[in-house]
């Protein structure tokens, strides 16, 4: 018997198509715990934080960490979310950098443009045979946080918040 619940999660990579940026994220002492003092801004600069989160049914609550993002990551519908790294990185644009993650993945993140407003990233996103899985363009917010839903892992899914702070 099919769920509704089920239905939510049609295939991973849908999800992943929904990069829902969420403008009223916490831009303030709610990331300042994973990151330096902020610094004078340096022109052009943008300071990129992503978080990897496991979404999963196999436990219920959420990290500690996310509080501050526990509305917003219940719209995925799954009951327990952990935080599982966290990566940072200073871009100016045309620099990019590159994480590795869990499940032998990895993500890159260029800075295309930043203006006064809003700062335009390029996403990538490598599977296990370091196939493209996803490669997107997409706009945050000053101090504003993006929130990409990813691939399977175990029995969820990585979920990568993003915020561009400068």
């Amino acid at each position: 018997m099919t769920t509704a619940r089920n239905h939510f999660r049609l295939p991973v990579w849908l999800l992943t198509a929904l990069v829902v940026l969420f403008m009223g994220l916490p831009s303030g002492d709610a990331w300042a715990q994973n990151r330096p003092a902020p610094r004078a801004e340096t022109p052009g600069k943008v300071s990129v934080q992503m978080l990897v989160v496991a979404a999963s049914d196999s436990h219920s609550g959420i990290d500690p960490q996310l509080q501050h993002l526990q509305r917003h990551l219940s719209f995925l519908r799954y009951n327990g979310y952990s935080l599982l790294d966290t990566y940072t990185a200073e871009l100016t644009p045309g620099g990019s950098s590159t994480f590795q993650l869990v499940g032998n993945r990895r993500v890159t993140i260029a800075l295309k443009a930043r203006d006064a407003q809003r700062a335009q990233f390029r996403i990538q996103f490598y599977g296990r045979q370091d196939n493209k899985l996803l490669d997107t363009t997409l706009s945050v917010n000053r101090n504003g946080t993006v929130i990409v839903a990813g691939p399977k892992h175990e029995d969820g899914i990585l979920i990568l918040p993003l915020q561009a702070r400068y």
